[in-house]
């Protein structure tokens, strides 16, 4: 068996001191394999944001370990952080904010090609980042994303919030990543659109080959999207497991209040 592409270890991250000291994440262990779409699922402050930033070193963890692919990344100084910098991206809850607005589409999308970490690493995979490259990386993922070429001229309020979105996804792509981490990446879009940016994601992820970190408190999208869930409680991990037995068998009683709260529209698929 191959390793783990991630390896966390007794992770914790607390925040302030004293009577305003916060536990955002108490000794969390987990691993991801390559090609896992794992889901994260917890009520709101249970800890999953602050995990996936630890995981992509946005933060840094108050003790406990982050290693992808044997390397390790809690503690390493950003200017030695260009091999997860290119391998792994992040599409944002909300795309209003992720984007930025005074930016024209196609400089968003070739954006994270403009970053000295992550050339780098290109160059040393001999990926071309110049101009004429960029315009055409830009060009291939529009089309991946189903939105026109012309958009790469436009700025984001022309767009809806699901266009929006796919945009997050293109600029996400852009590297040539090995992980997408994806933080409630379709709880800000119309329920009418979910849909839509859900099985785009899904087709993605399947045609590239990727591996899918995906954080959602609606128990259905985990269901419909990854192969493996783990839960959290108050910064703990209280179950985890392939998704279906999760679901169908739950061990924990916060995983099963959390699948009854799930309002009823006919028989729900973990009923059976």
């Amino acid at each position: 068996m191959s390793a783990p592409l991630y390896e966390v270890e007794h992770l914790t991250r607390v925040y302030g001191r004293g009577e305003r000291r916060v536990v955002a994440l108490d000794d969390v262990g987990l691993t991801v394999a390559r090609g896992q779409r794992l889901g994260i699922v917890g009520e709101s402050g249970s800890g999953k944001s602050t995990l996936i930033r630890l995981m992509a070193a946005l933060d840094r963890p108050t003790a406990g370990t982050v290693r992808f692919a044997g390397q390790q990344v809690s503690g390493t100084p950003e200017r030695a952080l260009g091999f997860l910098r290119a391998r792994v991206q992040l599409v944002f809850q909300d795309p209003r904010a992720s984007l930025d607005p005074r930016m024209r589409i196609g400089t968003i999308i070739a954006e994270p090609l403009r970053a000295p970490a992550i050339q780098g690493e290109l160059a040393r995979r001999g990926v071309p980042v110049d101009r004429s490259a960029r315009e055409a990386r830009v060009a291939d993922l529009l089309a991946a994303v189903g939105l026109p070429a012309d958009a790469a001229g436009r700025f984001p309020h022309e767009f809806s919030g699901g266009q929006r979105q796919r945009v997050a996804i293109a600029r996400a792509l852009a590297p040539g990543p090995e992980v997408l981490m994806a933080d409630e990446a379709v709880s800000a879009l119309d329920v009418s659109v979910r849909a839509q940016v859900l099985n785009l994601l899904m087709d993605l992820v399947a045609s590239l080959g990727l591996t899918l970190v995906f954080i959602s408190h609606d128990l259905s999208v985990i269901r419909h999207v990854c192969t493996d869930a783990i839960v959290l409680q108050g910064g703990r991990i209280v179950e985890a497991g392939p998704t279906a037995s999760v679901f169908a068998q739950p061990q924990h009683p916060y995983t099963a209040g959390l699948l009854a709260a799930v309002p009823r529209f006919g028989a729900r698929p973990w009923d059976d």
